[in-house]
């Protein structure tokens, strides 16, 4: 019945290839479990799912990664049992694990200028100029990146389709026109098939992968001497964070960033908090020149 699963994923939720290898994953997990412990899908129950999430945080598994396996497990158990195939979920009414939730990292924008600066004006280094200009102009997701096509950017505001197949509204900055247009006749001549319309391309001449862009950037910050990991999500992280610190409203970049709820946007909101302090420091008449001992107990109390 995976399978039926995973193809009514697929078809009908329209779900992206990157979310139908978790969900397989998941499901997997779960059936080697079953499986080791000689466990009949009938025998299924509550006790033998919170047997299964005891074992994953013995092995280490963090909260996000099983409450993720929680929800695909509760899915399919929705989806047996309108199918009449199982009669209720044992996954129901099992709550999620409390998160840790961290600040994401992101790059200040002299730290995009240094990346951008280090490309060369050959093939490589043209297409990884577009390449973080696209990423750090649009906030895509690194496989929204891998499925834009020339034609997309044809419109000064293309449209990309994101997770769960919905599309929205995405937009190209000044310096991210003009790597275009540096890039596109060295594209032209770099393609292997004319007939492909992708737009960032490998140095084959073909359509570039998840893989070859985070092995792009890797190149790039490890050459810069960045202290911290650098992955395509993170010019996600620095195009939210730019807009949150000057003073967009959360709603909408919850829009251009394509989040289905608001709550996964808010952490935003937290990474403002240096730029707020700047401006007391900056502005209020005890927060000029060190400010008082009381205030500076404060602050040192809120870092």
């Amino acid at each position: 019945m995976m399978e039926e699963y995973l193809k009514y994923l697929e078809n009908v939720r329209k779900l992206s290839d990157a979310t139908l290898t978790s969900y397989r994953k998941d499901l997997s997990v779960w059936f080697d479990y079953l499986e080791e412990w000689e466990i009949d899908g009938s025998d299924v129950d509550k006790n033998v799912a919170r047997s299964f999430i005891g074992q994953l945080s013995r092995d280490g598994l963090a909260s996000s990664s099983i409450n993720r396996k929680i929800s695909s497990l509760k899915g399919y158990y929705d989806f047996l049992i309108k199918r009449k195939i199982s009669p209720y979920n044992p996954f129901a009414g099992i709550k999620s694990m409390k998160l840790h939730r961290t600040l994401p990292v992101h790059l200040s924008d002299r730290e995009i200028t240094q990346l951008i600066e280090m490309t060369d004006d050959d093939f490589s280094g043209t297409r990884d100029r577009l390449l973080f200009e696209l990423l750090y102009s649009t906030g895509c997701r690194v496989s929204e990146i891998c499925n834009m096509k020339c034609h997309d950017l044809l419109n000064s505001h293309p449209v990309v389709r994101g997770k769960g197949g919905k599309d929205r509204w995405v937009f190209v900055g000044r310096e991210a026109r003009k790597a275009l247009s540096d890039y596109l006749p060295l594209r032209k001549e770099r393609a292997r098939d004319n007939k492909n319309d992708s737009l960032i391309l490998d140095a084959a001449g073909i359509p570039i992968t998840a893989r070859g862009i985070y092995y792009i950037i890797e190149k790039y910050t490890l050459k810069a001497g960045f202290p911290k990991k650098v992955t395509p999500h993170t010019f996600r992280h620095s195009f939210a964070t730019g807009l949150v610190n000057e003073g967009a409203d959360i709603r909408v970049v919850q829009e251009l960033l394509g989040h289905a709820s608001i709550s996964t946007t808010q952490i935003y909101t937290h990474t403002g908090i240096e730029r707020l302090k700047q401006v007391y420091r900056s502005s209020h008449p005890h927060g000029r020149n060190g400010g008082s001992k009381a205030e500076k107990e404060v602050i040192t109390y809120e870092n």
